[in-house]
């Protein structure tokens, strides 16, 4: 009996301590556009490029969700609340300003006010203490990529005006 014990033992360390790391990113995943729009697919939050063209600097898009790709995957509330923070190069969301129009970026994570969002109940994504809204451009998606990925230009838009088929997204959440 004392050996079962000391053979499950390591066992149930090394389960004990990866527990928290397994959790961590547990919120990491695709920010969709509820509405699908002209893409069967549906438009997910990336970064231009792809592999080694990924381009870090440009403003992000939307594009055909590609699920799995790192240039799509982000965590909201880190690495701190408000933050949306992509693990695979350690940068968060930062809004180029707080007016209409602006566009997003990926910056490193830092207190800055541009990148602290509210992930709203009915799927806006404001910037935190302003009246904009992460949108879509309206109108139809451009080929880009593959045969099928289609992507647009992405923005903060006023909320209040914005339509809600380009701004309502699905976020990943810890639950």
């Amino acid at each position: 009996m004392a050996s079962l014990t000391m053979t499950g033992m390591p066992l149930l360390l090394l389960t004990l301590m990866l527990a928290p790391v397994q959790g961590a990113f547990a919120a990491e995943g695709l920010v969709t556009l509820i509405d699908p729009l002209d893409e069967p697919e549906q438009y997910c939050l990336d970064v231009p490029g792809w592999g080694r063209r990924v381009n870090l600097d440009a403003p992000l898009m939307a594009h055909t969700c590609k699920p799995g790709a790192a240039d799509e995957l982000f965590t909201p509330g880190s690495p701190a609340a408000g933050n949306l923070y992509m693990r695979a190069y350690d940068r968060c969301a930062e809004a180029a300003s707080s007016s209409p129009g602006s566009q997003l970026l990926l910056k490193q994570c830092s207190s800055s006010e541009l990148q602290l969002f509210s992930f709203e109940s009915d799927g806006r994504v404001r910037l935190q203490g302003s009246d904009v809204c992460l949108a879509v451009s309206s109108g139809t998606g451009t080929r880009a990529g593959g045969p099928s990925h289609l992507r647009r230009d992405l923005a903060l838009e006023d909320c209040a005006t914005v339509e809600a088929s380009l701004s309502r997204w699905k976020v990943p959440s810890a639950d």
